[in-house]
């Protein structure tokens, strides 16, 4: 073999992307195929399993097309996915309804009632259940659609059935069961008295018995998949995990007090600590979920990215016209018509609640809001609002998590969103914190290639790997002459909730 490659498959809420990289962190090709979401009703996101595999042939086929002879040089595979994307299938992997997305809130009812159980292990999760969650959604399931939870032979994730596609062999992801499935090794693993009080006994018959650490295992590709991807069978397959978690080793951010900020459809905020972080408004702090031994905190904003995509789909008319005739990326017309407003967007206020709030209310029935509307704001105003309210929630985030004892030393961005310089320095101004920012902003993708090195033996662990992969495009500092401003904004984006919750709820329920 002339030359190394590690082949990483990041698979989105939008796309699936596939890449190629070499040991030194540099793409030899990339390729995309977009994903479709459905919106069954409000708070309810669904997809289909079966686009997620046509999905990985057409990049995986691009990819290889791109770069004659480098399917003979890929010495591993790594995957990355959403989390708790949750899929009821057969033994064969055959979907028996569309997967609940990971932003899908429709079990918060379950959720309220399993956190309502005080079971010692929700401690790891700040005593609070997300309904974007396994056990929520299970027992959604279970009730709304009895056929369907009677019939699934399997109740895993998108990670775990991609796993199963690649290799042929069922298997849980200690990443994911330990983050979102109330799973935790220092207390044994599951909690039977947890399951038992949510009625889910039986659940655990659903759920492949093997569980395997972050990008360990023996898995190799199967010949069929193999056949179907136009890769050789036998390639080492790292066992997958959480998008957002391999784009923290992505971006590098593997030091204490390093945070990662992953700006995609959502965005996570995610930070190793050699102690557990309790109580918080964060989503939890979570025991050896990516490094034996080590603490992942995690917070998270439900809704960003998908804002910003949900804008430009049905707002955005003027400005897809004018990059149509003048060749221009939307979101350069976009983000151009919003840096020519000043910071706070002329006292337009944004909640960024479109989805609910993930962290650090835990209120999946808030609602995204827009006011102080005049009729001398116009689509830049709005456009921009949205960028500061984004900033906002991380603001809110990481003061929580610094009120509970942990301080943010470096913090890094990357994900899709990092492509644009001006969210990034809306973001630097809000939190007035420098913002590291990898070369490549794609950082989930490069981190599955990432943790495919070091599977194959290329790299001792993951530190070691991120020095020689990860590469710097500089930092951003934050303006001062924005201060101010953003201080006051801040302060009305924070009052906005309390005063419009009763309101958002009886909506959210239909009063």
């Amino acid at each position: 073999m002339a030359r190394r490659l590690f082949l990483g498959l990041d698979v989105g809420t939008q796309s699936l992307r596939a890449a190629l990289v070499d040991p030194a962190g540099e793409y030899l090709s990339w390729a995309t195929h977009e994903i479709d979401t459905v919106h069954p009703r409000p708070g309810w996101a669904e997809q289909d399993a079966r686009q997620w595999w046509q999905a990985a042939r057409a990049a995986v086929g691009k990819a290889l097309a791109k770069a004659a002879g480098a399917a003979e040089q890929i010495a591993a595979i790594g995957l990355d996915c959403t989390a708790c994307t949750v899929l009821a299938c057969d033994t064969a992997g055959v979907p028996l309804r569309p997967a609940l997305l990971w932003m899908d809130q429709r079990a918060y009812r379950e959720a309220e009632e399993i956190s309502a159980s005080g079971d010692p292990s929700l401690r790891y999760v700040s005593g609070v259940v997300s309904p974007e969650w396994m056990l929520p959604k299970a027992l959604w399931l279970k009730r709304h659609e009895p056929q369907v939870y009677e019939r699934a032979e399997r109740l895993i994730e998108c990670t775990d059935w991609f796993m199963y596609r690649l290799t042929g062999d069922w298997t849980l992801s200690l990443n994911h069961v330990t983050v979102k499935w109330n799973y935790a090794r220092p207390d044994g693993g599951w909690s039977r008295d947890l399951l038992r009080q949510a009625g889910l006994e039986d659940l655990q018959q659903k759920w492949p018995a093997r569980i395997v650490r972050l990008g360990k295992g023996e898995a190799r590709l199967s010949a069929k998949a193999a056949a179907e991807l136009g890769l050789r069978p036998g390639i080492p397959v790292a066992q997958g995990g959480i998008d957002a978690y391999l784009g923290m080793l992505g971006m590098g951010a593997v030091g204490a007090g390093d945070l990662a900020m992953i700006m995609g459809s959502s965005t996570c905020h995610l930070a190793m600590s050699e102690r557990g972080v309790f109580g918080s408004g964060m989503l939890g702090c979570y025991p050896d979920a990516v490094v034996e031994g080590l603490y992942t905190l995690e917070g998270g904003q439900t809704s960003t990215g998908s804002i910003i995509n949900w804008y430009r789909q049905h707002f955005a008319g003027n400005e897809a016209t004018e990059a149509e005739r003048s060749g221009r990326n939307i979101y350069e017309i976009l983000d151009a018509k919003a840096a020519a407003v000043p910071a706070g967007s002329n006292g337009l206020v944004c909640l960024d609640y479109w989805q609910g709030n993930r962290c650090p209310l835990k209120d999946p029935l808030a609602r995204g809001t827009l006011w102080g509307l005049t009729l001398s704001h116009g689509p830049g105003h709005v456009f921009r609002s949205i960028y500061e309210a984004t900033a906002f929630g991380t603001r809110h985030i990481l003061e929580d998590l610094h009120s509970h004892g942990f301080t943010v030393q470096r913090l890094f961005a990357g994900g899709g969103g990092a492509r644009s310089r001006l969210w990034l320095q809306i973001h630097a101004d809000v939190l007035d914190q420098p913002i590291h920012v990898p070369r490549d902003s794609e950082a989930c993708v490069l981190g599955s290639a990432l943790v495919a090195a070091v599977h194959c033996g290329h790299y001792a662990d993951f530190n070691e790997a991120a020095r020689h992969m990860v590469h710097s495009a500089g930092v951003i500092e934050p303006q001062s002459s924005n201060r101010a401003a953003y201080d006051y904004f801040y302060k009305k984006y924070l009052a906005t909730y309390p005063a419009l919750r009763a309101l958002m709820h009886d909506l959210s329920e239909g009063k």
